[in-house]
């Protein structure tokens, strides 16, 4: 989610100051998303929820037809991808584990962070406390995954439990548009000009520390930086699947290149790689596109665009990516197939992929999903929230033919959610930072990355 209103002027009520972890980067210039589609579906990412009486929805969740949600596979970027390793010794990949454990910063646990999750099992993390990461909006977090994921039995990628969160470069970064007046530009997806992931080891719940790496795109003699908002993120075996600019874009773990310089700019220059102060580059390998020239949307016929997603492993034969759009005042799940041996989605020989089922759910607005055979769990706007910044969120389950209920509240502005399968447990994100304008749970402020148990 991203800002909107007059939220330029509130952001500084009450906030502390925040020191930056990165030196300013280089101007990116600005350009508008290609379909109108997802800039209808952004402008309803803040959704108040209708009549929710007793916080049950008057609705419920219904099956809908799938047959023609198609996405269309291109896996051209790996080729460019393997050029450049071969080509410049710099861009030989680095394993997470070793990269993620050396210089990396500090992730307080949920104890010491001055937000309060109102779950009485909640675990979890923040950002380094005092940096942009806690408390600017230099960037902003959206998606949110683990190795849990990507490895349902163990948990674990080389031997490490790893929480991975997608962030955009937002209105205060050094790329962002500026007012006549040098006051930050107010619009929204003009100021995606970056993306990056934060690899975060939790495998010490009380020592947990993180990395980031800039999300770029291979070119003949290099990269440059990808732009989106990071919507969703998920991992299944070496492959983060990403979700901006209507492309469900394709990252390997595996081809991860360390920055030899630190510095604003993104590439490599005269031999050194550098990716706008990010410690890695991790380039995309393949990507998804929707079918049809209207892209994607919430109209009727269009393929939902993804506001959340996740995997549901299910059943080792049957993994499926989950996705929600952000709509009102319903808004639709697709269930898209993966293939245990590609670990991507399960494509023809012409590279289509076919949706496998389609739900309609009465909550306006949600960010995140997680479905487990019948169960959905949601985040999104409380039912007493109104349509601007600052409002409370809430946590919903549902099952399929049965209403969605409220959960729980949970920190300001949720995003993405994911399932550990191994612990079966939930984890939550959220993109407010701290501050003193959520109101009336100003407890509900601050970045956090938690998890809970789903057992009543």
């Amino acid at each position: 989610m991203a800002a909107v209103g007059s939220l330029a002027a509130v952001l500084t009520v009450g906030a502390p100051a925040a020191t930056s972890q990165e030196p300013p980067s280089v101007a990116a210039d600005s350009a508008r998303y290609a379909h109108d589609g997802e800039q209808r579906a952004f402008r309803d990412e803040q959704l108040p929820q209708s009549a929710m009486p007793g916080d049950r929805s008057k609705g419920v969740i219904t099956p809908i037809g799938h047959q023609g949600f198609r996405l269309r596979y291109d896996g051209s970027a790996l080729g460019r991808v393997n050029a450049l390793e071969r080509r410049y010794r710099a861009l030989r990949p680095v394993s997470l584990t070793s990269w993620l454990n050396t210089r990396a910063y500090s992730a307080p646990h949920l104890s010491r962070c001055p937000t309060r999750v109102p779950l009485a099992d909640a675990d979890g993390f923040c950002w380094q406390r005092g940096s942009s990461d806690d408390l600017g909006w230099a960037y902003v977090p959206q998606g949110l995954t683990g190795s849990g994921e990507a490895e349902p039995r163990s948990g674990l990628w080389q031997g490490r439990s790893i929480v991975a969160a997608s962030w955009a470069s937002s209105y205060s970064h050094p790329s962002a548009p500026r007012s006549p007046n040098n006051r930050p530009w107010r619009g929204a997806k003009q100021v995606d000009h970056f993306m990056k992931v934060s690899f975060t080891d939790v495998t010490d719940r009380g020592r947990a520390r993180y990395r980031s790496a800039l999300l770029v795109a291979p070119q003949r003699n290099g990269f440059a930086a990808l732009k989106g908002h990071g919507d969703t993120l998920s991992w299944y075996g070496p492959h983060l699947f990403l979700y901006s600019n209507e492309r469900l874009r394709v990252f390997d773990v595996r081809h991860l290149w360390a920055t030899t310089a630190s510095s604003g700019r993104v590439g490599v220059h005269r031999g050194a790689v550098s990716a706008s102060w990010q410690q890695a580059a991790l380039p995309q390998v393949a990507e998804y596109s929707f079918i049809g020239r209207r892209g994607c949307g919430s109209g009727s016929g269009e393929t939902p665009c993804f506001s959340g997603a996740s995997i549901d492993h299910g059943s080792a034969l049957s993994p499926s990516l989950v996705t929600v759009e952000t709509s009102r005042p319903t808004s639709r799940v697709v269930r898209w197939p993966l293939s245990p041996t590609s670990h991507l989605l399960r494509s023809d020989s012409r590279g289509l992929v076919r949706a496998t089922a389609g739900y309609r759910v009465p909550l306006a607005g949600p960010q995140g999903v997680v479905q487990l055979e019948d169960q959905f769990y949601f985040s999104a706007m409380c039912p007493d929230a109104r349509r601007r910044f600052g409002e409370p969120y809430c946590l919903y389950r549902g099952s399929n033919n049965g209403p969605v209920r409220v959960w729980s509240r949970t920190p300001a502005a949720a995003e993405n959610l994911f399932y550990w399968p191994a612990t079966e447990r939930l984890w939550v994100s959220n993109e407010s930072p701290y501050r003193k304008y959520v109101r009336p749970h100003p407890e509900l402020n601050g970045r956090v990355v938690y998890n809970v148990s789903l057992e009543d």
